[in-house]
């Protein structure tokens, strides 16, 4: 879509969808600067006012995408407790937090997963996961208050692989011991809806309350491909597809595309510390700040194509998420291949082997959390 185009979409958004957007850009903007600092607020995403084109139609030309998709971290990014083993993660345990000594007991009563607490009075019922549990799961507490908004809590506790339930990353250092924040962070309407509308097809939302009874949950295509009811058009009048492809687009377009929901370095509300290890958190943020991202219109292929680095580069996003660092290494290689016109070659005798482990090693976010650090570069550690 060009952005005339892409303007004209946003003049059809209803008020309300506006007016979220103009409160996630005032929120994103309070957040404090420094190493240490909060996680700041995503970037805003717009909510449509009607659904768009779904898989279905998608799977009548492209059923090799849409046939692996729904096995994808993005198609299950978000999750209703009544959808099957989800709720079972928490059913029936208990937890204690660590930082403020806080008992949640959780149990599933008539397709609700209820959590108790003695630090509130009222027993809190939860209806939405988010998270893949590629990296963990963390319910989400939701209500309409009077003025019929939509308000949530993001709950302390989370799902672990490992299945061990622990703190939230961020709520840690959580310092209410009773009352509602007692069991996490407030997210008034701006951020509930920020949230849903990155984990979802389709978010709904009249008079600054969410619509979950029409809420379409997980990333499908039309979240990415934001032509895509252009181009099925396009498809039924026979005409060529002027669909927009991420590979089209100069990369860093493309890499703040991804960044809508991962994080864009210009979201992070300050400088980019190389010293901040919250930034492996955001992929993006990381990857932009790169010398391989920044120096790679001065690279050659062996095709003789220019050299090209952003996210889908190394990451497939049609296809289950793959854990397997040779295929990584690939990417690098394509590059650093010590041929003329590329990149610099690695002097380190562990070349050959996985280039990840030093120039892009995991970072531990807490105990039971890591993610890899995407900002690729030479380290004083590596050997």
């Amino acid at each position: 879509m060009t952005r005339p185009a892409r303007a004209q979409w946003f003049r059809r958004l209803p008020l309300q969808s506006l007016l979220a957007v103009a409160a996630l850009a005032l929120v994103a903007g309070l957040w404090g600067v420094g190493v240490n600092r909060p996680v700041p607020s995503p970037p805003a995403v717009l909510s449509a006012d009607a659904p768009r084109v779904s898989e279905e139609r998608c799977s009548e030309c492209h059923s090799d995408i849409t046939d692996t998709f729904p096995m994808t971290p993005h198609a299950n990014t978000l999750h209703r407790v009544t959808e099957e083993g989800i709720a079972e993660r928490f059913d029936g345990r208990s937890f204690v937090h660590t930082g403020t000594g806080t008992r949640f007991d959780y149990r599933l009563e008539n397709d609700r997963l209820i959590v108790s607490t003695p630090a509130y009075a009222r027993e809190l019922a939860i209806e939405w996961i988010f998270g893949s549990g590629t990296h963990a799961q963390t319910p989400l507490i939701t209500w309409t208050d009077e003025d019929g908004t939509t308000q949530s809590i993001e709950h302390c506790v989370s799902w672990y692989p490992t299945g061990e339930l622990a703190e939230t990353l961020g709520t840690e250092e959580l310092a209410e011991s009773s009352g509602i924040h007692a069991l996490g962070h407030h997210r008034g309407t701006p951020q509930a809806t920020n949230c849903f509308g990155c984990h979802s097809r389709y978010v709904p939302v009249e008079d600054g309350g969410i619509r979950f009874d029409h809420l379409q949950a997980g990333i499908g295509c039309a979240r990415c491909h934001w032509d895509v009811e252009q181009h099925v058009e396009e498809m039924d009048r026979g005409d060529d597809a002027t669909i927009e492809r991420f590979a089209s687009l100069p990369p860093r377009e493309a890499v703040d595309r991804c960044g809508e929901c991962h994080r864009r370095a210009q979201d992070m509300g300050g400088a980019i510390e190389p010293d901040d290890t919250s930034i492996a958190r955001f992929a993006p943020v990381g990857l932009v700040q790169s010398p391989c991202f920044q120096q790679q219109g001065q690279v050659r292929l062996a095709s003789g194509e220019p050299g090209r680095l952003d996210c889908t580069t190394c990451h497939d996003p049609h296809q289950p998420a793959n854990h397997a660092w040779q295929t990584y290494v690939v990417s690098c290689h394509a590059c650093h291949d010590g041929e003329r016109d590329r990149a610099r070659t690695c002097t380190s005798p562990r070349t050959a082997e996985n280039c990840l482990e030093c120039h892009m090693p995991k970072v531990p976010a807490n105990d039971h959390l890591e993610f890899t650090d995407h900002w690729i570069r030479v380290r004083s550690t590596e050997e």
